[in-house]
């Protein structure tokens, strides 16, 4: 491993901050947040808007997004760069470049 933890050192470390350390670095990082785009959709709309959610992926930077209310459809559209902003913020990453609805 690199950084503070060394094969060869004799005190026995927190697995906390191991773990701490290769998740916050590296590609293992960003595959852990575009999960995180999906996983975290109704946490941050709320359940009305989970409920008119039908499907929901995550590919390329891009959120795509299906619902099944027109209204509430062009409602989010409008407010896309604010979802997009609260989004990321809840992942802890700028994952989200773009958002489709559908």
């Amino acid at each position: 491993m690199t950084g503070k933890y060394n094969k060869r050192r004799n005190t026995a470390l927190p697995i906390k901050d191991i773990l701490g350390e290769i998740l916050d670095n590296g590609p293992l990082k960003k595959g852990i947040s575009e999960s995180r785009a999906v996983s975290y959709w109704e946490q941050v709309m709320g359940k009305p808007v989970a409920r008119v959610t039908t499907n929901i992926y995550f590919r390329n930077g891009t959120l795509f997004v299906s619902i099944n209310s027109s209204v509430v459809r062009s409602e989010l559209v409008m407010l896309k760069n604010k979802i997009i902003a609260r989004m990321n913020e809840a992942i802890g990453y700028s994952v989200i470049r773009d958002i489709v609805f559908r």
